[in-house]
């Protein structure tokens, strides 16, 4: 069925209704960043198959909006469809459109169950006298060979690697509902409540979460999940921590229960709509972020410890996938598709490999000026031994989750790519070396990163960085290294990513990007930045004269520790080519 065969259908379904306009968010119940494939409806309807955007359909107009990140891949996927594309931050937003196309005391439809209580909220307050209706599912209706849902095993994460049990995790979460007066806390994201319950499962590609909701009291927790994902050994772990398992849907009858005179709190960018709709209106509900998420953030000495581990492995599988492209190019052979597939072969060769952390982002010369580009969605290039070639790719590993991005040279470059690779390489330098005073929040960071490239005219249309989780999602809040950066302070254990680039449209791009943990410095009341990856910066692409000479030092020093570390696991070539790649300049 093509997309304007879906689009007709969905608006007979909303003319059925008399609906004016169906909101298609990129959601799932649990607000989780990427979806299993039962909950992609915004890309079932409108094709666009990026991470993140809003579809709307009135009764004669389509669009899609969608973030910087994909601007290009957008306009792409929605040539030739009913859908036109709405670049957020620079054009009219969806809420104005709608307004601009329902009439007053019109009807607006979104199926609640994947609606934040945080995004209904501002689309009420936005749509003034029209009508919001939040339990009509008009997707369902049409999309006849849905996928099913997935129906993987949740497992036990060992404290060896968790470095908290979970009665631990519960008494300090029940410290921190005690000062808050709350007798109950609703959690309804999957990465919080697997860290909570130190479980894992394979629900969500490249997130290993399983599909649950928790609802913990003074002198209860409670799990809510298909029986059908807990072995005897899960099952028995829960008894003995006191675990009350109930079947995943029970959660709507069981919240409705929760007395009148009780307080819950929950976090409303993470609680789906219907979930708010079952709780007794006489409850009294705090708002704030999920103080899971607050935990979870501070990563402990064996997390650190244990990742450090990860992205060891991560570099050795790296090393010897960039030797091979470099060797590999000259035969013409090697495409994006190949190239991610075959660094996904040297990660699986690493002991206690899971599965990537996200989707590889193999992309050559022209292709790297998109941030997000996916060589599965065109027809690949074929590298060549001439031009920049960007990788931004991860693994979960039992020891962590990495995420790695490195921009190397296959062969002769242009001035400019020399230049930007360079401007881009002082930029992450900055990040990395960079000293901030406690309570400071990600947006000071993210000033000092791009300071190097605005002295020269240039800048990236993205956050320089966002946290990353402990074998969970490889993108974590609460912190965000950007101009938006909620205003969270950085603290001692958060761990997140300094990833600069340029990207200059039909020509090139280039990010370069270290994971870093925030920790003491040797000043009071000041904090520093430490790397949990040692994976060689390429140096051929440098233009030495513009990198001052502390910089020069820094990059030198950074290579040398890189050789010290990975020597000993490789050997032949590999090791060669190390080496080739860590001589100083």
């Amino acid at each position: 069925m093509s997309i304007f065969e879906k689009v007709d259908k969905l608006r007979k379904k909303m003319d059925e209704r008399d609906i004016e306009a169906y909101i298609v968010p990129t959601s799932d119940p649990h607000q989780s960043e990427y979806l299993a494939d039962y909950y992609k409806t915004r890309e079932y309807i409108s094709g666009f198959t990026g991470s993140a955007g809003t579809a709307v359909i009135t009764r004669d107009k389509a669009g899609v909006w969608t973030d910087g990140r994909y601007f290009v891949q957008a306009e792409n996927e929605l040539k030739n469809s009913p859908f036109k594309l709405y670049r957020m931050g620079e054009d009219i937003d969806y809420l104005e459109f709608i307004n601009n196309e329902v009439t007053e005391f019109g009807k607006i439809a979104v199926d609640g169950k994947c609606l934040s209580l945080s995004e209904f909220d501002k689309i009420n307050d936005a749509i003034g006298s029209r009508l919001l209706i939040t339990n009509i599912d008009l997707i369902s209706g049409i999309w006849d060979d849905r996928p099913k849902l997935p129906k993987s095993e949740a497992w036990i994460f060992d404290e060896e690697y968790t470095g908290k049990s979970l009665t631990e995790k519960l008494d300090i979460l029940r410290s921190m509902m005690e000062t808050r007066h709350a007798d109950y806390i609703f959690i309804g994201a999957l990465d919080d409540i697997a860290y909570l319950f130190n479980l894992r499962g394979d629900d969500i590609f490249a997130t290993p979460v399983f599909f649950s909701y928790a609802l913990i009291s003074k002198d209860k927790a409670m799990l809510f999940i298909d029986e059908n994902k807990i072995d005897m050994e899960v099952k028995e772990y829960l008894r003995v921590n006191n675990i009350d398992v109930y079947e995943y849907s029970t959660i709507f009858e069981k919240i409705n229960q929760i007395a009148g005179t009780k307080t819950i709190y929950l976090d409303p960018a993470r609680t789906n709509v219907m979930i708010y709709d079952n709780i007794n209106k006489n409850v009294k509900i705090q708002r704030g972020r999920n103080l899971t998420t607050l935990m979870k953030a501070l990563k402990n000495d064996v997390q650190i410890s244990n990742s450090k581990k990860a992205f060891h492995k991560d570099a050795i599988a790296l090393m010897k996938f960039f030797n091979w492209v470099e060797i590999g190019v000259k035969s013409g052979n090697i495409d994006e598709i190949f190239a991610a597939k075959k660094l996904l072969s040297f990660r699986e060769q690493q002991d206690n490999f899971l599965e990537p952390s996200f989707q590889t982002i193999s992309a050559y010369g022209p292709n790297a000026a998109m941030p997000h580009y996916d060589p599965e969605k065109v027809v690949p290039l074929t590298l060549k031994t001439s031009g920049l070639y960007l990788v931004d790719s991860g693994g979960q590993y039992l020891e962590g989750t990495t995420d790695i991005t490195r921009t190397i040279a296959l062969g002769e470059l242009t001035d400019d790519e020399k230049l930007h690779y360079t401007y881009a390489l002082k930029a992450l330098i900055a990040g990395m070396t960079v000293k901030f005073k406690r309570k400071s929040t990600g947006y000071f960071i993210d000033s000092v990163v791009r300071y190097p490239l605005l002295k020269k005219g240039l800048d990236f249309n993205h956050g320089t960085g966002h946290g990353v989780g402990f074998v969970l999602g490889v993108h974590e809040g609460p912190m965000s290294i950007s101009r938006n950066d909620q205003g969270v302070p950085l603290e001692e254990g958060m761990v997140f990513s300094i990833e600069p680039g340029v990207y200059i449209e039909g020509s090139h791009g280039i990010r370069l990007e270290n994971i870093v943990y925030v920790k003491e410095s040797e000043f009071d009341d000041i904090l520093e930045l430490e790397t949990l990856l040692y994976l060689p910066l390429d140096t051929r692409p440098v233009i030495k004269e513009e990198l001052d000479k502390w910089e020069l030092d820094w990059l030198n020093a950074y290579n040398r520790e890189a050789y010290e570390r990975l020597s000993k696991d490789l050997e032949g070539s590999d090791l060669e080519y190390l080496e080739k790649m860590t001589r100083e300049i």
